[in-house]
């Protein structure tokens, strides 16, 4: 069975439905509050109406006190109804009405005889037709043993009536508040969010050769600008990677170049005539070295291809960085012999790493270090721990670099440009390796120089477990 996709509001949307709820909510509450305040207000007006009714008429029953006089006096109880539309009063003895009330109700209270009625200050609402009235009585026994029933009656159904016209006027003013807030938000949404498309085209503007034209931040809103920065700062890193990959293409194709034009042409001169099984021969090694050349560059470029996407795995031990550098500087010892220079290894550190690999950056150093210093020069190797890293330095004679050179040394299809001829015999990816594999072990790989010499220093993570260390130590010696 098909599952029907979620529906994705627009942050506009979302906006617009929040406002409205949230002002639909804030009208109900208020509403409803006006409509309690005001119901109580009008209930506690005709509660006080009737209760200053129900002490007139215990005030008179007492005044006049004997049965006599009650009755002598009924035109002052009728009066008690003069100027109060909605009060009605009824006044019986035994024998009956000596003051009638509203006909509805005397028919009410007589079909009860008036003793479901309940005592002041008590009262029960009571339903007359559509009319609903608070009855309460007052029950007075003379003096001369005479027994009298007061009843006292609000008529409160125009309350109710006046009540219920407010709820509808109120109810209709929700809605064309919530309408009209709803107008509002959708207004305020689209007013708010206009900076945010702006961005959007200007995102949309934005190619490969465009990548220089930052958006503006300057007129855009506070809550906005963040947002253009962050964009700004992607289209920075984004410039700089284009550029990046069009060195790196362009150097690629000139490297590439190179060894391709001396086999076409060591192949070509080779075809131009027959000759024999020694020359032919000749011909493949010098081929062969080319190859050798090539498949060395395409190694390397694979191997920072693969480090750049994070395809390479590592394989972290605790390794003796002095062993390890003492055992590539013996590799290179003949290669150095031959230039009259020395290797000096010294110090001792130990890191957590990839052994492989940090042979493997160890050695290029070497290499560049053998292959770049002048003949007799001295080369130190130093490891040592410092302020929580492991460190291994490469130092060697060099002429002065400019501080932009130094910077550029661990590009990819790097040189000096100082160098001379042993220049041309490397591919520059030596160095752009050895930074790889310290970005992989979340180290760093520096360049620095004193004007005579030129110092690398790979900076390791130190070795977490000691005792994994030490008992690491006896086997590597």
């Amino acid at each position: 069975m098909a599952v029907a996709p979620a529906v994705r509001l627009s942050l506009a949307a979302r906006l617009f439905l929040l406002f409205s709820l949230s002002t639909a909510v804030l009208l109900v509450l208020l509403g409803v509050g006006l409509a309690w305040l005001l119901r109580m207000q009008l209930e506690a007006r005709d509660l006080e109406e009737l209760d200053g009714k129900t002490e007139m008429v215990q005030h008179l029953l007492h005044e006049f006190g004997s049965g006599a006089r009650i009755e002598d006096n009924i035109a002052r109880f009728a009066k008690l109804r003069i100027g109060h539309a909605h009060l009605e009063l009824g006044l019986r003895n035994n024998a009956g009405w000596l003051v009638w009330p509203e006909p509805g109700l005397a028919a009410l209270i007589d079909a009860g005889g008036g003793h479901d009625v309940p005592h002041a200050p008590h009262f029960v609402p009571y339903t007359v037709g559509h009319e609903t009235w608070w009855l309460r009585k007052i029950d007075y026994t003379t003096a001369d043993r005479g027994t009298y029933a007061a009843f006292i009656a609000q008529h409160v159904s125009p309350t109710q009536q006046l009540l219920e016209l407010l709820g509808g006027a109120m109810v209709a003013a929700a809605v064309l508040g919530v309408l009209a807030s709803a107008a509002i938000a959708s207004w305020a949404a689209r007013r708010g969010l206009a900076p945010l498309a702006v961005i959007a085209r200007a995102a949309e503007r934005v190619t490969a050769d465009r990548l220089g034209q930052p958006l503006r931040a300057d007129d855009a809103p506070a809550e906005v600008r963040g947002l253009i920065v962050a964009i700004n700062r992607m289209l920075d890193r984004l410039r700089e990677s284009f550029r990046s990959l069009d060195d790196f293409s362009a150097d690629l194709a000139h490297e590439l170049r190179t060894p391709l034009n001396n086999l076409m042409l060591m192949t070509q001169v080779t075809l131009s005539r027959p000759r024999g099984i020694d020359e032919y021969r000749e011909v493949l090694h010098s081929n062969l070295v080319e190859l050798e050349r090539l498949q060395r560059m395409v190694a390397d470029m694979l191997f920072l291809a693969r480090a750049d996407k994070g395809m390479i795995e590592t394989k972290f031990e605790p390794v003796d960085l002095a062993q390890e550098a003492a055992s590539v500087a013996e590799f290179f010892e003949a290669a150095a012999d031959e230039k009259g220079q020395r290797i000096e290894v010294e110090g001792g550190a130990r890191a957590d790493c990839d052994r492989s690999m940090a042979r493997r950056a160890i050695t290029n150093l070497l290499s560049n270090a053998v292959r770049y210093a002048p003949a007799g020069a001295l080369i130190r190797v130093c490891a040592r721990t410092d302020a929580q890293r492991a460190q291994i330095t490469v130092d060697n004679p060099a002429a002065a670099l400019a501080q932009d050179e130094l910077q550029r040394l661990f590009a990819r299809f790097a040189r000096g440009a100082s160098r001379g001829a042993a220049s041309t015999e490397g591919a520059g990816l030596g160095l752009a390796i050895v930074e790889s594999i310290m970005r992989l072990h979340g180290g760093s790989a520096t360049a620095d120089t004193d004007g005579t010499h030129v110092r690398f220093t790979l900076a390791f993570a130190p070795a977490a477990d000691a005792e994994r260390s030490a008992q690491l130590a006896p086997a590597q010696s």
